[in-house]
């Protein structure tokens, strides 16, 4: 949001945005839901507010959970060698073997760092700058805290939101796998593997002109699953059942995360 207010000469001065994070009953296993609130500080027109707004909907993250814009593709490659396409359809496979845990509430606020802000000689934005992103959660016997940063910055200093996003996809993946697939008592942690690969054409000035446009850019993504065994100890019918209740990757195919959204000028 700060790129596109740049670009369209918008006198945001500051953001703040805050996260309520649900648990929520989906057909074929556990998922979960967003409230949202953005507080954007300046000198802001209604009509640069929804402008704004609009740039919040179809940023590269929210177009991923809310917008079906990720075309995932998925493979396994079992221990022994074998590789093998996962099929997208999901009909008639067999029932997981466990359970995933109950996805808790949780609060998310995030701060925009406007010192962060990077211009070049002629002052020129040329990175937005960063967030400090305050995370907490209810787990079963206590509450937990993280604190992280992310945003637009030169390389090397901190990872860009979309990057993190599909980081947190890869880790669900994994936990959903070692939770649901026949493992065994001797499996090893190592056995089990996730690699995501993205295609990331257009760059930042494609994502802030969508965002601005309020349209959908499609991002391709090849999932790997490495896993132990062989096609005949852990059928492919098994992992694609497991992936079916994979909550980030059924947020990614159906959207539908958010329910509720507030943008205020305060």
């Amino acid at each position: 949001m700060v790129g596109v207010a740049y670009r369209g000469g918008i006198g945001l001065e500051d953001i703040e945005v805050d996260f309520e994070l649900e648990p929520v009953e989906r057909a074929g296993g556990i998922g979960f839901g967003v409230r949202e609130k953005v507080t954007l500080k300046g000198n802001i027109s209604e009509a640069e507010r929804v402008r704004l707004q609009r740039a919040s909907r179809y940023c590269p993250v929210g177009q991923a959970l809310t917008r079906g814009s990720m075309l995932i593709e998925d493979e396994v490659q079992w221990r022994s060698g074998e590789v093998t396409a996962i099929p997208s359809t999901s009909d008639n496979l067999p029932v997981p073997n466990g359970t995933l845990t109950a996805i808790r509430p949780g609060t998310i606020h995030a701060s925009y760092l406007l010192d962060t802000k990077e211009c070049d000689g002629e002052g020129k934005m040329e990175h937005e700058g960063e967030a400090k992103v305050y995370i907490v959660t209810e787990n079963a016997t206590h509450t937990s805290r993280w604190t992280i940063l992310a945003g637009h910055s030169s390389p090397g200093l901190v990872p860009p939101p979309f990057p993190t996003a599909q980081a947190a996809w890869a880790a669900s993946t994994a936990t959903t796998l070692s939770s649901l697939l026949p493992l065994g008592d001797d499996h090893d942690a190592r056995d089990l593997q996730v690699e995501v690969g993205l295609s990331m054409t257009g760059g930042r000035d494609l994502a802030q002109g969508s965002a601005a446009e309020g349209r959908v850019v499609h991002r391709n993504a090849i999932r790997r699953l490495i896993v132990p065994g062989n096609p005949r100890s852990m059928p492919v019918e098994a992992v694609q059942s497991a992936l079916a209740q994979d909550p980030i990757t059924n947020a990614y195919r159906d959207g539908g995360i958010l329910l509720d959204e507030q943008v205020v000028v305060g």
